[in-house]
């Protein structure tokens, strides 16, 4: 018996309940083996050049596949490039693509595939809120002038010489590009297939090919009507694959539980009270992410440009206890930039393997952060300080209880919280402005420390970062490889770290729970994308 079971009492909803074992009542008659999956949220989109929401992602991430992939070992290998390589000066990458490969219609699928796809994501009319992973994150020849539309789609820099070699061309070096290109956005895309659907492409799962380990062959607005079956197209072998996947969205937890519980769901995601009350459950597996919590500053601000202040602001924070009474949704302290099992160095070894490296100056410590804020005072010539502290209105309990932290064990320290609309809070975050602290969340896009260093050298609160010795070496790590990339990427942590840049809080965590016979599953280091290629269901 599950330990769930002893933990949870639950209200069953007999309507839902049937209609989901309608969609998942067919294993048993013909055998089959279908995984029952269950998701918080229907996609908005099923088309990979607009997806940038992870309910999106979810789901696409089971038909689709792209030039690089994680594997269950959590390492980027080829996906439907065999190989690829980077010229002298890092401009000019080219990808090798595996002889045979085929969309699920059974019509080959070739370089020029891809050459349609990016231009697609470039293009403004198809307005992809993922475009910037191309502009700003891996500098794709002209794709910030096709954004804008100041240029034709046609003179984006990528080519297919002959439908085995896709050619990317960038504007300056990208070492990390292979993990940018194994998001969705730059999957490959049939010219012929897409003008044939005309304005209905991604609408229906008639008008979607599959390029992954599955098609979709159910998909309407009703929750239970997500299927996906083989694709007997798929470049690897798979035969140990479920037969079929039923994707069951279930937005209200106590629900999902219900199901989980009565066999109907064989892989769940938990969080919150439920992920603590089945702490201990042989059924249960955390993965790490790069999702992170941290309080950006201004360094601009009359009292916060003092470094004693910031030291002091850090060491009030006890992390720990706000992640296990707070939060509690798998998140744990954090007092680095960059989080564990995220990013691997050149030899092999985690980058942030020591998670007290920088404890000394950000960790909490009562008496240290006092000492630290009476010196603070001292220089500034004050017995108070008063600062405002803005959030999104669902983080409004987390910086609550930051801010009572801060109250108490700062004597003189008055904050004023505004919990802000995400839009408003979002624009915030952006622009870099108009904030003496902000609690900030953050999601790597690819597994690179620059993905998390993005936000120190920009615009606004952090504009004196750029021109720095950090900025500087940033901006050499692109040029960078191997050994001397690591110690840079380091000493650009360590920039950070020393001069309290910015506050790092907690790191988050994915909590699932399997049914019995489930193995192989596993997520990307970001967090961001589910890995399904080695996902086992045995029949029961």
């Amino acid at each position: 018996m599950r330990m769930l079971r002893k933990s949870i009492v639950l209200c069953i909803l007999y309507t839902f309940a049937a209609m989901l074992m309608t969609s998942c009542g067919q294993n048993d008659a013909d055998k089959l083996v279908e995984l029952n999956y269950c998701i918080s949220t229907a996609p908005s989109t099923i088309d990979p050049q607009l997806v940038s929401d992870t309910g999106s992602a979810g789901v696409v991430v089971f038909f689709v596949s792209t030039l690089y992939e994680y594997n269950s070992e959590r390492e980027l290998v080829p996906g439907l490039a065999e190989s690829c390589e980077v010229s002298e000066d890092g401009l000019t990458v080219t990808y090798h693509l595996r002889d045979g490969l085929k969309w699920s219609n059974g019509q080959p699928l070739t370089a020029d595939d891809f050459v349609f796809g990016f231009q697609r994501l470039a293009d403004p009319q198809t307005k992809s809120n993922s475009v910037y992973l191309m502009t700003d994150c891996c500098y794709i020849r002209n794709s910030m002038k096709i954004s804008t539309g100041d240029l034709p789609v046609s003179e984006l820099g990528v080519s297919a010489p002959d439908s085995l070699t896709f050619i990317v061309e960038l504007e300056q070096p990208c070492p990390y590009i292979n993990s940018i290109l194994s998001l969705a956005a730059f999957a490959p895309c049939s010219r012929d297939f897409f003008n044939s659907c005309g304005s209905s492409y991604g609408d229906s799962f008639e008008t979607m090919l599959s390029c992954g380990p599955y098609i979709l062959d159910r998909y309407d607005p009703l929750p239970t009507q997500i299927h996906l079956k083989r694709n007997p197209y798929y470049y690897r072998d798979h035969s140990h694959a479920p037969d079929g996947i039923n994707l069951q969205v279930v937005g209200d937890m106590q629900q999902a539980i219900m199901c989980y519980e009565s066999g109907m769901l064989d892989i769940l995601q938990i969080g919150g009270e439920i992920a603590d009350l089945a702490s201990g459950d042989p059924h249960l597996q955390r993965y790490s992410t790069a999702q992170v919590y941290k309080i950006e500053i201004d360094h601009r601000n009359k009292y916060l440009s003092n470094k004693n202040i910031r030291i002091a602001i850090s060491k009030s924070i006890d992390r720990a206890s706000i992640a296990k009474n707070v939060i509690r949704n798998g998140y744990v302290a954090m007092t680095r930039v960059i989080p564990q099992d995220f990013y691997t160095e050149t030899d092999g070894k985690d980058f942030a393997e020591d998670v007290s490296l920088y404890d000394d100056t950000v960790g909490y410590d009562k008496a240290k952060a006092s000492e630290y804020w009476a010196h603070g005072l001292r220089e500034l010539g004050v017995s108070s300080v008063d600062l405002e502290f803005y959030c999104s209105s669902s983080q409004t309990k987390i910086a609550e209880a930051i801010t009572q932290q801060l109250e108490d064990n700062l004597s003189g320290l008055s904050i004023t919280l505004y919990p802000l609309p995400d839009k408003e809070w979002l624009r915030r975050m952006t622009v870099g402005d108009d904030y003496d602290l902000i609690l900030s969340s953050w999601v790597a896009d690819y597994t690179d420390p620059t993905a998390l260093f993005y936000s120190c050298y920009g615009t606004g609160t952090n504009a004196q970062y750029c021109g720095s010795e950090f900025a500087e070496l940033v901006n050499k790590c692109l040029n960078a490889k191997g050994a001397e990339r690591d110690e840079m990427l380091h000493k650009a942590e360590e920039i950070l770290m020393d001069d309290i840049a910015l506050i790092p809080l907690f790191g988050g965590q994915a909590t699932y729970i399997f049914a019995d016979g489930v193995s192989g599953f596993q997520v990307s280091p970001t967090g961001a994308q589910t890995v399904i290629t080695g996902i086992r269901k045995e029949l029961k």
